[in-house]
């Protein structure tokens, strides 16, 4: 009867660790797979195409053609294709604390991969929210000065991506 009762504990033990381990494969399904970015934030409020509306998202705000994706695979592997590959200069007024920006929008075809270790992949699920992935790169937007002589300031860059 011992061994009946064993037998049992353990295959109710078996059972119930399966059933909890479903939602890290379910959380990696999630992130695999292809993301279109949507927003292309530089921290702060800008009217760049002069229309008297400002946007917190460039893409909103500039004529570059936009394709970026990123493909996610259960191998780990991350490739970015037709990446939004622009230039923009960003400087602050001194006198009166505007932004002032040269936007250079760049043609043609753009792709990287890379294989993500197991940080990185923890990363980008924990900034899944429903159907769109963020991706935040601390002070990766550098403000000069009026004559682009010097930097002043950083901000963060928020790229977010919506599922395919």
């Amino acid at each position: 009867m011992n061994k009946v009762l064993t037998l049992v504990s353990i295959i109710s033990f078996l059972f119930v660790m399966t059933s909890c381990s479903t939602d890290a494969s379910e959380t990696n399904a999630s992130l695999n797979g292809t993301w279109r970015l949507i927003n292309y934030d530089i921290g702060f409020t800008a009217d760049i195409n002069k229309d008297d509306i400002k946007n917190q998202n460039i893409l909103d705000e500039i004529d570059c053609e936009v394709n970026e994706t990123l493909t996610i695979e259960a191998n780990n592997t991350m490739t970015s294709y037709d990446t939004f590959h622009h230039d923009i200069n960003i400087s602050k007024s001194v006198s009166d604390g505007d932004y002032n920006f040269e936007v250079f929008c760049s043609e043609g075809y753009i792709s990287s991969s890379e294989v993500l270790d197991s940080s990185q992949r923890n990363a980008l699920e924990t900034s899944i929210n429903g159907n769109t992935l963020t991706r935040v790169f601390e002070n990766a937007i550098e403000i000069y000065n009026e004559d682009f002589s010097a930097i002043v300031a950083f901000e963060n860059l928020t790229l977010v991506y919506e599922k395919l």
